[in-house]
């Protein structure tokens, strides 16, 4: 069985290879014949093949890109790449930065075909010029991250490190009376090297700024009597519409006391706290204690010593977030100074009568008669003048009821009582008033100071007396 197949095999093999050899000889002899004309028509497929490789290659080009922006057509991607170093070099001159071309990832190109009149071929200088007044130029910066995230960004490590400072500066108080045990951000706060658009760059005091303001946060906000929201647009800088948003169920045209409001306002980015040791004068607040005397009527008082208040020095532990204190701890207090009681003196007098006696006192002391009553400069003079430094006390001659205390045409301040027995007493002129209208004096009361108000040629007091309206010479009545 083995020996049959085998034989077959060879069978089959044997025509093969007699066909095969067959086509090759018969191959071999036409290629003998036709040699010149098989290498002829391989040299015109060749040279035709590379002819419209070249025609393909001469019209087409390079449209190049710099950050997505088209900026023109070149014939060859060395034409732009050779160049960049320029560019880059001449920017950072001009622009006082250092300006970043990335070849690999800035600059981008495509092929396009170049053929008509509409198609503008750059040439070296213009791809030059090209480059150099591209407006969003990449730059080498230097980012403030807070937590990862991109708080600010400007031109130089050194711009960074001074915000970060200025920023620690603010929060902290060091100094003669200030000694801070430590002082960190919360948040994890970088500078980090990038490369970023240059419109993108902040001066130092707009990225102070940013990080301190950078932040929104919702609050909430207890309505008080009057306010409306126009009062809460301007003090947390929202708009009506933004509260209302926020707020749907408020009613815009009168706001409910007592409900709470939500709203957002501006907050710091980064939180910096600080431990500080804080020395500083605290006051001490004086006592006060009563002494009755009978030299003083009852209900009348009198300072005998005025209370001091005395200092004491405190040096304290003041936790601080954000430059605002949240715990203060006084850890040593040392008195610098003791305050001083104040002694109140307490009148214990029986009060004299409030209703006039008809026996006059002078209403001021140590006076020099300036006018006398009677005919005057062509007029009659209702009372006399009391002459006295300003400042001197009045008071009143005797007991009653004022019944005017204020400003009156030429008698400048006056003080008018009624004694109630048909009887009135007037004091002009005065710089400052003690009583007012209702009040009751008795004999001797305070009631003002002297002065030179209203028509007056110095410091005196226009003492008059009537009777049932009528001026009365005061010199009669008095002792």
């Amino acid at each position: 069985m083995e020996e049959k197949f085998s034989k077959t095999v060879k069978k089959l093999f044997g025509k093969l290879n007699k066909n095969e050899n067959g086509k090759f000889v018969r191959f071999k002899k036409f290629a003998d014949r036709y040699r010149i004309m098989l290498l002829a028509s391989f040299a015109i497929f060749t040279v035709a093949t590379l002819g419209l490789i070249g025609i393909v290659n001469h019209y087409m080009a390079y449209e190049y890109s710099y950050n997505g922006k088209v900026l023109g057509v070149v014939k060859d991607k060395e034409d732009v790449l050779k160049i960049t170093d320029l560019v880059q070099n001449a920017l950072t001159e001009e622009k006082n930065i250092e300006v970043v071309i990335d070849k690999k990832d800035d600059i981008t190109f495509k092929r396009v075909a170049a053929m008509g009149d509409d198609v503008h071929i750059d040439s070296s200088e213009e791809v030059l010029k090209r480059l150099t007044y591209v407006g969003d130029v990449n730059v080498k910066a230097y980012s403030i991250t807070v937590n990862g995230k991109q708080a600010a960004t400007l031109e130089s490590k050194e711009s960074a490190e001074n915000v970060l400072s200025a920023i620690k500066d603010e929060y902290t108080s060091e100094g003669k009376n200030v000694v801070v045990e430590d002082s960190k951000f919360v948040e994890d706060v970088e500078i980090k090297e990038v490369n970023t658009n240059l419109d993108n760059l902040q001066e130092e005091d707009a990225a102070k700024e940013a990080i301190q303001t950078g932040a929104v946060v919702e609050t909430s906000h207890v309505v008080m009597k009057g306010e409306t929201l126009s009062d809460l647009s301007k003090e947390y800088g929202m708009s009506e519409e933004e509260i209302l948003e926020l707020n749907p169920d408020v009613n815009p045209k009168k706001l409910e006391v007592g409900s709470e409001i939500q709203l957002k306002e501006e907050a710091p980015v980064v939180t910096y706290k600080a431990s500080e040791l804080v020395t500083y004068e605290e006051d001490i607040d004086y006592e006060t204690k009563e002494e009755k005397t009978d030299k003083l009527y009852e209900g009348e008082t009198k300072v005998k010593t005025k209370g001091k208040k005395g200092t004491k020095v405190i040096t304290a532990r003041v936790e601080t977030s954000n430059g605002k204190e949240s715990t203060k701890v006084p850890l040593v207090e040392k008195v610098e100074k003791e305050p001083t009681t104040e002694v109140i003196l307490v009148g214990t007098k029986e009060r004299p009568p409030t209703i006039g006696s008809g026996e006059y006192i002078y209403p001021v002391e140590n006076y020099r008669l300036s006018s006398p009553f009677g005919p005057r400069w062509g007029r009659n003079h209702n009372g006399v003048d009391l002459a006295c430094p300003t400042g001197t006390d009045v008071v009143a001659a005797d007991g009653g009821t004022v019944t005017f205390a204020g400003y009156k045409g030429t008698f400048g301040y006056l003080v008018i009582i009624d004694h109630q027995n048909g009887m009135e007493t007037y004091y002009a002129h005065n710089s400052e008033l003690l009583v007012e209208e209702g009040d009751k004096v008795y004999q001797g009361y305070h009631i003002a100071e002297v002065g030179s108000t209203g028509r007056s040629t110095g410091p005196h007091c226009h003492f008059e007396i009537r009777v049932d309206g009528v001026p009365q010479d005061p010199m009669e009545y008095l002792p």
